[in-house]
């Protein structure tokens, strides 16, 4: 596994603190990360959240005030601000974590890029690209050659065949398939369940076997009245 893991030390800061956070937080204690602090200014009437405390500071004095022999670990869920956050960091020269569960399978020959996240059960293989702040999540598949954009996510499940590709920040839900060789554009959601049979551009909302957009579903409907 390739990584660009900017990270020379085990201690952590993980910014985010709600569902998506807590399961970073055990895929890091698993991957033998320190988690010394959490922040999160929705959970600020908190001491501590799975034993680790809460950091008072919002994200700007913190990081103008970065503890040494930290790393950082963004776990928003929204794919455009965990995006702008790392940015945030990177401009503050805070070091970047990559998480791997122990659990996933990652081949020797795939990339993954700061900030990114590869969570249980999920598979990884030869020389796949995971762009940065990108979040592979529970037991999904991206297969040789294919890459996933910055800030995407892969939803529980999903799987990229081969050489896909998935653009900057785009969603693909749970259990989707993109079939070997299908690029989607940056901001495009694709749908649980839905298969991938060809290629869509940026901010398409995709759903259905084989997926269409939502525009051609309901003008279909409408034509149906």
């Amino acid at each position: 596994m390739k990584t660009t893991d900017t990270t020379t030390h085990r201690n952590l800061i993980i910014i985010g603190a709600g569902g998506h956070g807590r399961v970073c937080a055990d895929v890091a204690f698993r991957a033998g990360w320190t988690v010394v602090g959490f922040c999160d200014p929705a959970f600020q009437h908190v001491t501590d959240i799975l034993g680790v405390r809460m950091l008072a500071d919002c994200e700007e004095t913190l990081f103008g005030n970065w503890p040494d022999h930290t790393g950082l670990f963004v776990a928003i869920g929204d794919n455009t601000r965990r995006l702008a956050v790392l940015d945030a960091a990177s401009r503050m020269g805070i070091e970047l974590a990559v998480l791997v569960d122990p659990s996933a399978i990652v081949s020797p020959s795939a990339t993954l890029s700061a900030g990114s996240v590869v969570m249980p059960g999920a598979v990884i293989n030869a020389e796949a690209f995971v762009g940065r702040g990108a979040l592979i999540n529970t037991a999904a598949v991206v297969e040789h050659g294919a890459r996933v954009g910055q800030g995407a996510h892969i939803a529980p499940g999903a799987c990229l065949t081969g050489d896909t590709v998935v653009g900057d920040r785009s969603l693909v839900g749970a259990r989707a398939t993109l079939i070997p060789g299908v690029q989607i554009g940056q901001d495009v959601t694709v749908g649980a369940g839905a298969v991938v049979t060809r290629a869509f551009g940026d901010s398409a909302q995709l759903v259905g076997v084989p997926a269409c957009t939502t525009q051609h579903l309901q003008l279909v409907s409408r034509a149906a009245r």
